[in-house]
């Protein structure tokens, strides 16, 4: 929690800072302290709090992107927020009880609430509306069920032990929540329209950082309750995994709108990390997740980022407006390309490894037709991410939209990002050799 403390005590004083530059510098600073003191294992002695290594690498990571995000970010309000967003992502993480677990969740949501509403126009709105609406909902489920686990005599201040039928719905009941946030279908719909309504960079912290933190808590917290009723669990669990990538990957198959499609392609990738649940007796399917983590934070941030970068006002890029981008701007066009081939699991990228991980883990707790069921979900993935490197290098330019090129920052931003997702898809064992 040490980092914790650091992101902040510095959030907190951010708000007296005028200057963008200045800002932005000492914000980078305070990640690399929070870094630091992570790496060196300087956790502050605090209650139902704990930093296990998985934990630590994936804040490691964590800092680094959301450094990228500071350096692309062009608003000094919403440069703050990334470092709250940072200090109750570390929160999150390391929770150990349930009663912190909930607490550090909802902290989490909240700033995510605060970030979308630093609305410019209605299609924003709209997106933070549905958002602020979903989160409610979910907050709801989360609360009734830490209730009925407590009133089964369970304290809230200890991590879960063992339930009895009232505790069990009640976790399935927080569990409902939770899946809500990570949009697990049938509750995937809002998320489809507001990472595609609001701003990118936003999108980008929301759908990647949180989305990814919120996953590994949840697992952490949750999976000694799996495995307690894994025979009635496993059912429920394989069934929501395979529709929400399917349904996610089908979707984004039809959508002509880039934003469109990196949402629906989030939805399917929440079943993805849903593997690791379904795969939870396996000692493969933490590692699986983390690598699943590592992978997505780097490519959906690099991706929703460039989508901002692109655009030269409010209007939503379609794929119609890509038409060119590999003769326009080949850098940038090149970093967009090589990240859309992480996402699909192409050799050699860390989502190609992270995948594969997952996939061993669910052959290894014995399901292999969700195996196969996955990798024909992976393999239809490759149709849109391929229809959308047609338009930026097979396509004539159209005249019907100047796309903009990379500023220094933004450009360096997407930079660390390329560079975590080729770091990882070639040196795996940092992952392999840590739990969460």
């Amino acid at each position: 929690m040490s980092a914790f403390t650091i992101l902040f005590a510095f959030g907190v004083i951010s708000f007296a800072i005028r200057s963008k530059l200045a800002l932005k510098f000492s914000s980078l600073a305070a990640l690399v302290a929070a870094g630091y003191l992570t790496l060196n294992a300087y956790p502050l002695p605090l209650n139902g709090f704990s930093l296990t290594a998985g934990v630590a690498l994936f804040e490691v990571v964590l800092f680094i992107v959301l450094g990228a995000a500071v350096l692309n970010e062009d608003e000094n309000v919403s440069v703050t927020q990334t470092i709250f967003i940072g200090a109750a992502s570390v929160a999150l993480l390391e929770s150990a009880t349930l009663l912190n677990f909930v607490i550090s969740f909802e902290a989490l949501s909240i700033v995510s609430f605060v970030l979308v509403a630093n609305i410019k126009n209605a299609t924003e709105a709209s997106g933070a509306v549905k958002m602020f609406i979903a989160g409610s909902i979910a907050t709801a489920f989360i609360v009734l069920g830490a209730a009925f686990y407590l009133f089964e005599g369970h304290p809230l201040n200890a991590p879960l032990q063992n339930v009895a039928a009232f505790g069990s719905v009640g976790l399935w009941m927080a569990l409902t929540g939770l899946f809500y946030k990570l949009t697990i279908v049938p509750a995937h719909s809002w998320a489809a329209d507001s990472y595609a309504q609001i701003k990118p960079s936003h999108a980008a912290l929301l759908s990647g950082a949180a989305k990814t933190v919120a996953a590994l808590a949840v697992f952490k917290t949750f999976s000694p309750f799996l495995l307690q009723n894994l025979e009635l669990n496993a059912p429920i669990l394989i069934g929501l995994s395979i529709l929400t990538m399917t349904l996610g990957n089908f979707l984004a198959l039809f959508s002509k709108k880039v934003s469109k499609i990196l949402a629906y392609s989030s939805i399917a990738h929440a079943g993805y990390m849903l593997l690791a649940f379904v795969a939870v007796k396996s000692g493969y399917a933490s590692t699986g997740l983390l690598y699943v983590a590592i992978a997505y934070v780097f490519t959906q941030s690099a991706l929703f980022t460039l989508l901002g970068n692109l655009r030269k006002d409010a209007s939503e890029l379609t794929l119609e407006d890509l038409k060119g981008l590999g003769s326009k701007d080949k850098v940038t066009a090149l970093i967009f390309t090589v990240q859309l081939f992480s996402l699909a699991g192409v050799p050699l990228l860390a989502g190609f490894i992270s995948k594969a991980v997952l996939v061993y883990a669910v052959v290894d707790a014995d399901l292999p037709i969700v195996a196969l069921l996955t990798l024909l979900n992976s393999a239809l993935s490759v149709a849109y991410y391929a229809w959308i490197v047609k338009h930026v290098y097979f396509d004539d330019a159209t005249l019907a939209y100047d796309l903009k090129g990379l500023k220094a920052a933004p450009l360096l931003a997407q930079l660390v990002l390329l560079g975590g997702t080729i770091y990882f898809g070639v040196f795996a064992f940092g992952v392999f050799d840590v739990v969460l």
